[in-house]
């Protein structure tokens, strides 16, 4: 600990002859459970926690998934605004699906709206860089980071490590000032084992090593870096949720069972509609539906105000949601015993946290809960970005964070 702590304060250091241009590193974690420092008590993370400025319990936008969180992050928009409305949807503007493993459908720019950062940082002379972060493969706005990599779900650490580490030793002209990595192990483990699991903490302690590398290594270097690190969404123990069968509710009604398309399982389902008489579907699904106490139906324009969830055309025309359920489509081998996309106000695991260090930010700075929407203001600000066009985040919100 005591050595972590003087790798943290020589990080830091600036130089006292020549103040430079900001540089930040965003890293995130998928699934990363706002509590699992203390779970897992993995050593470098953990210390890194109590000195830095801090957002204790960072609420993801619903659904809590992997790339509607990531774009939030990296847009400053929920997923009803950036278009990005779950890991798989139809979208009916562009007639095609989108899915997180489809390499067409991530790279097509068409599926993606608002200004990622790092788009806000070439429109303003700054060079970034990407090592995986979802959203990166395919033009946003037209933009894409200067360096990036397609994604590779076996890319070894130690690559991940040297091509940081390369960019930000990159002489100034051709040196990134932003870089964001994405890691995926702990949700993968979360996933098979469970949150609590030590499979799942093991996993941690392996990304927990290759970030306290990055940060040795970086510390090397004669200029500072502020370092964010966050997740996505946390992880949900589900082996005790009933398991709920929408194929077979729907099965009541073959005819119209035939003119749908459902997508999603786990906390939510959209569902598509294909028949020519929209409403008289719609109004068969509601009084299928209305005896299913686990379940909540909606129509997309009654989808409650709370889940800011239903400003898109890529949104199911109907969507089924529960928070103590587990939804299937069909028969299923596979039974994860860790899962996320719950609603994030009624269900609190799926809270991840935001931890900052460096120079723009306060050290030991604390706010209690805020939403990830918020984020992508902050980071802006920290690396002297002037955002121009809308976004649902506040600056306001995180600002205490930032060095006075």
């Amino acid at each position: 600990m005591r050595l972590c702590a003087m790798l943290l304060s020589l990080f830091w250091l600036t130089s006292a002859t020549a103040e430079q241009p900001p540089h930040l590193l965003l890293i995130s974690i998928d699934g990363y459970r706002h509590d699992y420092n203390a779970l897992h008590q993995p050593p470098f993370l953990s210390q890194f926690e109590q000195e830095a400025a801090l957002v204790k319990q960072l609420v993801p936008a619903y659904p809590s998934k992997t790339y509607p969180n990531h774009l939030t992050l990296i847009t400053g928009l929920r997923p009803e605004n950036h278009g990005i409305v779950s890991n798989a949807f139809y979208s009916p503007e562009l007639d095609r699906d989108y899915s997180l493993s489809d390499r067409s459908a991530v790279t097509d720019g068409r599926f993606y709206q608002g200004m990622p950062l790092w788009g806000l940082a070439k429109q303003q002379g700054m060079r970034s860089a990407s090592y995986f972060w979802p959203g990166s493969e395919g033009p946003i706005a037209g933009l894409q980071p200067d360096y990036w990599f397609p994604y590779q779900h076996t890319e070894r650490f130690a690559k991940r490590i040297d091509q940081v580490v390369a960019w930000f030793s990159l002489p100034e002209s051709e040196r990134p000032q932003f870089v964001s990595l994405y890691f995926h192990q702990v949700d993968t483990a979360g996933h098979r084992f469970g949150p609590e699991a030590k499979q799942t903490g093991d996993a941690l302690a392996k990304v927990d090593a290759a970030i306290a590398e990055i940060h040795e290594r970086l510390s090397q270097l004669d200029y500072p870096i502020n370092v964010v690190i966050t997740g996505d969404h946390g992880m949900r123990d589900v082996t005790a949720l009933e398991r709920i069968r929408i194929d077979r509710i729907l099965s009541q009604q073959p005819a119209l069972a035939k003119r749908l398309r459902l997508m999603g399982t786990g906390p939510l389902t959209q569902i598509y509609l294909q028949g020519e008489n929209k409403e008289a579907d719609l109004a068969a699904l509601e009084q299928l539906f209305a005896d299913q106490a686990e379940l909540e139906f909606y129509r997309r324009e009654a989808i409650p105000l709370r889940l800011r969830f239903k400003g898109h055309t890529a949104i199911g025309d109907a969507i089924v949601l529960s928070n103590e359920a587990y939804l299937t489509t069909g028969p299923s081998l596979i039974r994860s015993r860790g899962d996320h996309g719950f609603e994030p106000a009624a269900v609190p695991q799926m809270h991840t946290l935001l931890m900052a260090q460096g120079p723009a930010f306060q050290s030991g700075a604390r706010i209690s809960q805020a939403d990830n929407v918020h984020v992508y203001p902050l980071l802006a600000d920290a690396l002297g970005l002037t955002i121009h066009q809308p976004i649902d985040g506040d600056r306001q919100v995180l600002l205490p964070l930032l060095a006075k």
